[in-house]
């Protein structure tokens, strides 16, 4: 089995982006974004990048050099893998009230070659603001849009000013810390895992389904399937944790089927410690900016470590 760090070898650069939305109306934001903005980041791209103006990609001769379809609708038939090459952190703070001129700020995580098609996706949220969020489609300009250094840092810089790209981005250092010896996992959004085609709930869960699941991530992002030793490893797991979940109920409207989907799935914290699992903690630490199970380029799975143990999370 591959080591962590000689997984992390090979992983592709990392871009970590923060967009700064203004509003152009007052608006009265749901408790969550993420779908929305997706959505609109594709509506965005179709009418940036697409030039047959086709209602579906099905059968487009020009597939293979889309920029929509390689961002939004990856297929193996062009990479190779379909994974989607980005992911959007987009905090969930309540039902929140912007006045005309607010600001909102939301990070995104996107992975090489992807970079070079920077600009496709400034000018795709940009024409996503004209059609506007929310029932009364309420507008918004991209402000500005900065870059981080290192992952886990504070270093950003700006590479566009709500006019034109000021300055290339650069890709965010990966550089994990030392184990601590003992960490809480605490979900931001609601992790959707699957075993044996269902939904895992609360009192299902065990401590491998955790590696499972971040194996197939990060592998998935890499263009690979995670090799079986490593998987058989994550599952003959003994150790033991913490863990207080419970099951979160989430809704998002799909402008594609019509209709309201559920995406719900565990929330709460898991708590780790001893020095079993000091060789995942690269790729656990890694994993807090590619988020795990489904739905995760709308911002779903995203959790935070925190070094400290169970009972004093509370």
């Amino acid at each position: 089995m591959d080591s962590s760090l000689e997984i992390l070898d090979r992983f592709p650069a990392l871009y970590r982006l923060r967009w700064t939305l203004c509003f152009a109306q007052p608006f009265d934001a749901p408790p969550y974004l993420g779908s929305a903005l997706r959505g609109l980041l594709g509506h965005g791209l179709r009418r940036t990048a697409c030039v047959t103006r086709r209602k579906t990609c099905a059968d487009c001769p020009l597939t293979d050099s889309c920029v929509y379809t390689r961002l939004f609708e990856p297929t193996s038939h062009i990479s190779g893998s379909v994974r989607v090459p980005y992911v959007l952190s987009v905090s969930e703070s309540g039902r929140r009230h912007y006045p005309k001129g607010g600001r909102f700020t939301f990070e995104m995580s996107l992975l090489s070659p992807h970079d070079r098609e920077l600009p496709y996706l400034v000018q795709a949220f940009q024409a996503g603001g004209r059609l506007g969020l929310g029932p009364k489609n309420v507008g918004f300009d991209v402000d500005e849009l900065a870059a981080l250094g290192t992952l886990g840092g504070d270093n950003w810089h700006s590479v566009y000013d709500g006019n034109v790209l000021t300055a290339p981005p650069v890709p965010a250092a990966i550089q994990p810390p030392p184990w601590p010896g003992h960490v809480v996992l605490e979900w931001a959004t609601p992790w959707r895992f699957k075993r044996r085609g269902h939904l895992v709930r609360p009192d299902q869960f065990v401590p491998a389904m955790l590696f499972e699941s971040l194996l197939y991530r990060v592998y998935e992002l890499i263009g690979e399937r995670p090799p079986r030793e490593s998987l058989g490893r994550a599952r003959d797991l003994g150790l033991k944790v913490e863990s207080e979940l419970v099951w979160q109920d989430w809704s998002r409207y799909s402008s594609r089927q019509k209709t309201r989907m559920q995406v719900g799935g565990l929330m709460g914290r898991i708590a780790l410690s001893g020095d079993g699992f000091a060789d995942w903690w690269p790729l656990l630490w890694l994993g807090q900016w590619l988020h795990l199970g489904k739905f995760t380029s709308m911002g779903l799975g995203r959790y935070r470590l925190v070094a400290a143990s169970l009972r004093e999370a509370h």
